[in-house]
């Protein structure tokens, strides 16, 4: 088994170098590659502010499903693992797996306080009889190196476009879909409302071009992320789609929502009429937007259905 060890807070272009190269030293042995990964993220557990990651674990298995990954092996994370030294924790490793390979980034560190670096994994991989591939950290065109800090930052203020480009595929949040107070319908809007995670990282609020999973089919959405500032009284954080010209009952049933770029940070409107009429101009824009996407992101789309 090679194993390709990380903490994987989601799966990044940067990420996509490194199942490369598991791929090759597989192919060159004749032998199957994983992931494997740590639950809960590292951060959740020494970090000293709450962590929240950019995918859930059913999410990861989605998205590893959809690049390839084999399997996805995930180490419980404890105080208890955090403080073994780096050899113990290759020992560790290797009575749980069975493994002839390692595959890590330049940047990775494990061990007690992050005392092993990639010279010393190679060292130890060395002693263990064990392949070891250390891939270079992967950058943009201006230099920028490609990381989870980036993407997450980009969410965060509302740049969903930056996050897509990093990711290689856009950001993505599902959910189940409950009732709403049915308000979107009685405008001629009506919305899909989601059941929000409290644990993932959740865009900015505001209006979003994107679209829909729903099993394998795929429709562009005008995405709303906000507390409903038209109207009195609303002050729980909302997620809503809506998806023009569409018809079906998705109550109870599991979707993804799939963001392209923000429209417009979230507005309170001096009525409904003038609300109505900027959503008119969100969802045109939503489908301009969708029909400038590229045909490897709906492909993408589609994979990425649950």
């Amino acid at each position: 088994m090679i194993a390709v060890i990380g903490s994987f807070d989601g799966f990044h272009l940067g990420h996509r170098s490194l199942f490369h190269a598991a791929e090759v030293i597989s192919k060159k042995i004749s032998d199957s590659w994983c992931v494997v990964t740590f639950f809960p993220h590292p951060q959740a557990v020494l970090g000293r502010r709450a962590f929240l990651p950019l995918f859930t674990e059913p999410e990861k298995d989605i998205l590893g499903s959809c690049l390839g990954v084999p399997e996805i092996v995930r180490i419980p994370f404890t105080r208890e693992l955090a403080d073994m030294d780096p050899d113990d924790f290759l020992d560790s490793l290797e009575r749980s797996l069975f493994i002839r390979g390692l595959v890590v980034g330049e940047d990775f560190r494990f061990g007690r306080n992050r005392s092993g670096d990639a010279a010393l994994l190679r060292e130890l991989a060395s002693v263990h009889g064990w392949e070891a591939e250390i891939v270079p950290a992967l950058a943009t065109s201006s230099g920028r190196k490609i990381g989870s800090s980036f993407i997450r930052e980009s969410i965060t203020r509302g740049n969903l476009s930056d996050a897509s480009a990093d990711l290689g595929h856009p950001f993505m949040v599902m959910g189940i879909v409950v009732h709403g107070d049915g308000r979107g319908k009685t405008i001629g809007f009506p919305t899909v409302n989601l059941s929000l995670t409290n644990e993932k990282l959740i865009p900015a609020r505001g209006v979003y071009s994107g679209g829909v999973a729903v099993g394998t089919d795929v429709f562009p959405a005008a995405i709303n992320i906000g507390l409903n500032p038209t109207f009195p009284g609303e002050r729980d954080l909302r997620c809503e789609a809506h998806i023009p010209g569409f018809r079906g009952d998705l109550y109870g049933k599991e979707v993804s929502l799939f963001f392209l770029r923000r429209l417009r940070r979230e507005m309170a409107f001096p009525s409904t009429s003038l609300l109505v009429k900027q959503m008119r101009t969100d969802i045109r824009e939503t489908l301009s937007e969708w029909g400038r996407t590229e045909d490897d992101k709906k492909r993408f789309m589609k994979c990425c259905a649950p």
